[in-house]
């Protein structure tokens, strides 16, 4: 009998929220399906939201992330990734010292006082 998981491994999603569903935004009505390989060979995990339903896909990455971008507020080069950014295309990042920020698909660093 497989065993049932509503996240992926620890290692690819450490996190204990799922993503926001990129149609309709929701949370609550997301659930993890499970790993797949896309014809170019990338693996990936799939995700589908149960009140639009969507599917998509998000890249297997595994954590933590060693190249991570150095934090805007301390400088310091330990961060980690936290989840993807609800409100704004990109990730959350967090640092050893509890600092957030947001780092877009084109590179910029949105700080949370910058976001509202």
């Amino acid at each position: 009998m497989p065993h049932y998981s509503a996240f992926p491994p620890p290692d690819q999603w450490p996190v204990l929220a799922p993503p926001d569903c990129p149609t309709c935004q929701r949370t609550a009505d997301v659930a993890w399906i499970g790993p797949a390989t896309l014809a170019n060979g990338a693996e990936v995990n799939v995700w589908r939201c149960r009140a639009c339903p969507a599917d998509w896909t998000i890249p297997v990455t595994h954590w933590p992330v060693t190249g991570g971008p150095d934090c805007p507020s301390c400088l310091t080069e330990v961060t980690c990734w936290a989840a993807l950014a609800p409100d704004t295309p990109g990730d959350l990042w967090t640092c050893e010292h509890g600092h957030e920020f947001i780092l877009t698909a084109e590179g910029l660093i949105i700080l949370p006082e910058d976001a509202a």
